[in-house]
């Protein structure tokens, strides 16, 4: 929910909050200061976490305080209402490791601050650039050994990977990407040592049809769409990992950003969700998939524009959208269930 770059996080807050108080030319170091305050007052709520149970940060929010600033307010707001929930509802805290491939060692940062898991984000490319669904194998491409190897990092730190693997998936032959991509991911982490029963996975769904596609088919047709891609997404993970059980899997939707979004629609990727929870509860006894409440659903441009905006009125009604937002599709969840 908080692992914006300082590149993503300064476009949004100019272009979707209209943050036009900071001025037109605020500097990074203003923009900053004021996404921290507002996250932090976000956070500063008992209720919100009823409905949320995970929130990983931009490494960027852990950093140390320095003479002017708080810069890791947010995550220290956050921390503290991690330590006041109820032992049977506890809340869990991240951080994305975008020098994974670079650094063979986790960031001591991250075990001092605390943190539960680490979410790695692994782009293979597009059809062009990996030369073929056959192509992501181990042997042809060096980032699944890579990956495992930060996972297995990340759990001698005692700290839980969440890796997000992207792939084409809106091509024909998507089916292929995912279904290779996942068998040499497997193949990898166990290699690794990896303990895959704590290990969470994170995708783009093989959905086979472009966006304009998609958006053009009726409702039934959608949810028909995605519930299939569900049930055969839980089916390949199954057979890549030999049946062994993963402690989750986030549909990741695609982008809203850009002349042409990628983002898939709500109820297709509600249905996908669907498609893999019926697949897991028969195969594993429990419910597999879990929800991403990022930008698209909870940090809506509204609550940033709510919070430029009547002063102290407006911050405390943007984090009372923050929590209505997160409850609604809490209770979207349970309706689907």
């Amino acid at each position: 929910m908080d692992g914006y770059s300082k590149a993503a996080m300064m476009e949004r807050c100019q272009d979707d909050y209209k943050w036009s108080f900071l001025g037109k030319k605020g500097s990074v170091r203003e923009v900053e200061e004021e996404r921290v305050e507002m996250m932090s007052h976000l956070y500063e709520n008992r209720q919100l976490f009823k409905y949320v149970c995970m929130v990983a940060f931009a490494e960027h929010y852990l950093m140390e305080d320095d003479d002017d600033w708080n810069a890791s307010k947010a995550y220290e707001t956050f921390k503290k209402q991690k330590e006041m929930q109820p032992p049977n509802q506890p809340i869990f805290g991240g951080v994305v490791w975008d020098t994974w491939q670079q650094d063979d060692k986790l960031p001591t940062l991250y075990k001092e601050k605390g943190i539960d898991y680490v979410r790695m984000h692994c782009n293979f490319g597009d059809g062009n650039i990996i030369g073929g669904a056959a192509q992501l194998t181990p042997s042809s491409n060096p980032l699944f050994g890579k990956l495992a190897r930060a996972a297995k990092e990340c759990q001698v730190n005692e700290m839980v990977p969440l890796l997000l693997m992207q792939v084409p998936w809106r091509e024909e032959d998507s089916d292929d990407y995912f279904n290779q991509a996942m068998k040499s991911l497997a193949d990898e982490l166990q290699f690794a040592g990896v303990e895959c029963k704590q290990v969470i996975l994170e995708t783009r769904p093989p959905i086979g049809i472009s966006a304009q596609q998609e958006e053009g088919l009726s409702t039934i047709a959608r949810q028909e769409l995605g519930f299939q891609t569900g049930q055969n997404m839980f089916k390949s993970i199954n057979t890549a990992f030999q049946g062994t059980t993963i402690a989750g899997f986030c549909v990741a939707g695609g982008s809203t950003k850009g002349e042409f979004p990628t983002a898939m629609q709500d109820d297709t990727q509600n249905a996908v969700r669907q498609g893999m929870r019926s697949c897991a509860r028969d195969e594993w006894g429990y419910d597999v998939c879990f929800w991403e409440m990022g930008a698209k659903l909870m940090l809506q441009p509204k609550v940033g524009r709510l919070w430029g905006h009547n002063g102290q009125a407006g911050r405390d009604a943007a984090r009372e959208l923050f929590c209505v937002n997160a409850r609604d599709m809490a209770d979207e969840i349970r309706d689907g269930l």
